[in-house]
């Protein structure tokens, strides 16, 4: 049996009279017309073929070789990408995998199969496909050093000399030993890991009179200690002649921008070594200053800016001692702020 629907207002014409542009619509000029439809059979259903669902992409998590955990200076991190669970439905493979990294602190991610420890932090590692990416992996790092080697002047230590009044041996104008900048670097390093070393390194002629400085002989003596250090940080300059290496059309001094590489590479004997680089503490350095920042940014070494702390008075040992020479050095809060400032730059 065929069933009949009868509409008697489906479809309505309209007719207005156009008379004004605001025109009122007559009723009685609507014009109904009745249509009708046909419904095949009493069970009549629409066939919609569903869509089949779009599997998603998952990807592998990278394989990393280091747990978190303490590790040296150096130490190389590894990821790789498993052979078993990848996605075979949706074609993926080894191939068109990369692995991308991060360090929390950088914000960045980069692309590689592994990377240096010469930081502390959390690293994120993930595996990548065109737009696809794998759940984020992370690990946390604590570098240590093993020997850290401050080459310094009286700042880091000056022995006992009885006519400017200074009987300590250690960085001139603290209290004691453990006031100093080294003591209070050390400890710092040490509480992540007990048995790094820290030893001292003496300017001598590099700063007064750097063209006599005889490398042979330093390099004959400390041979070993180089090549067994893993941190070298360089805080000097307040002994230079600063009025003497000026700089020359914008640049720093050629020469002794030229002494300090030497030293610097007589000193580096272990390729893999860390170098931080300090301002000088005292103000008025441009030139020195100049020599060491432009060392330190072409080369890639750590920079660390003493200038602000250097400015504040109540940094120094003024009234402590007689001596104007001893009194213009670090009192126990200057230290703590230089070594608080190259730990940061290296923790």
């Amino acid at each position: 049996m065929v069933n009949f629907l009868k509409i008697g207002v489906l479809s309505c014409f309209l007719y207005l009279p156009f008379k004004s542009f605001a025109q009122t619509v007559d009723c009685s000029n609507t014009k109904c017309v009745p249509i009708t439809v046909k419904v095949v059979g009493k069970d009549f259903k629409l066939d919609v073929v569903p869509e089949e669902p779009i599997e998603p992409v998952i990807l592998p998590n990278a394989l990393i070789n280091l747990e978190s955990g303490q590790y040296p200076l150096g130490t190389i991190i590894n990821f790789d990408i498993p052979v078993v669970g990848l996605n075979v439905k949706n074609s993926i493979n080894s191939a068109q995998l990369t692995v991308e990294y991060m360090w929390e602190s950088d914000g960045v991610w980069k692309t590689g199969n592994k990377v240096e420890l010469r930081k502390s932090g959390v690293l994120s590692v993930r595996t990548r496909s065109g737009e696809n990416t794998s759940e984020i992996q992370k690990k946390t790092y604590q570098l240590f050093y093993k020997q850290v080697l401050l080459i310094g002047n009286s700042f880091t230590q000056h022995g006992p000399y009885e006519p400017i009044g200074w009987t300590g041996n250690w960085g001139m104008a603290a209290s004691a030993a453990d006031k100093d900048y080294k003591s209070t670097l050390e400890r710092y390093l040490q509480a992540n890991y007990k048995d790094t070393k820290v030893k001292i390194f003496p300017t001598a002629r590099i700063e007064s009179d750097f063209v006599n400085y005889d490398f042979d002989y330093h390099i004959g003596v400390w041979q070993k200690t180089f090549e067994e250090t893993d941190l070298i940080v360089l805080r000097f300059g307040e002994n230079v002649k600063d009025w003497e290496i000026p700089m020359q059309g914008g640049k720093a001094n050629k020469l002794y921008k030229e002494y300090i590489l030497k030293f610097i590479k007589m000193i580096k004997q272990n390729s893999s070594a860390r170098i931080v680089i300090t301002s000088v503490f005292w103000q008025g350095f441009p030139n020195t200053n100049a020599v060491f920042k432009e060392v330190a940014d072409e080369n890639g070494y750590d920079w660390v800016d003493l200038n602000e702390i250097g400015k504040d008075n109540s940094n120094y040992a003024y009234g402590l001692f007689a001596d104007p020479g001893v009194s213009k050095h670090p009192n126990d809060k200057g230290m703590k702020a230089i070594a608080d400032l190259i730990y940061e730059k290296i923790k």
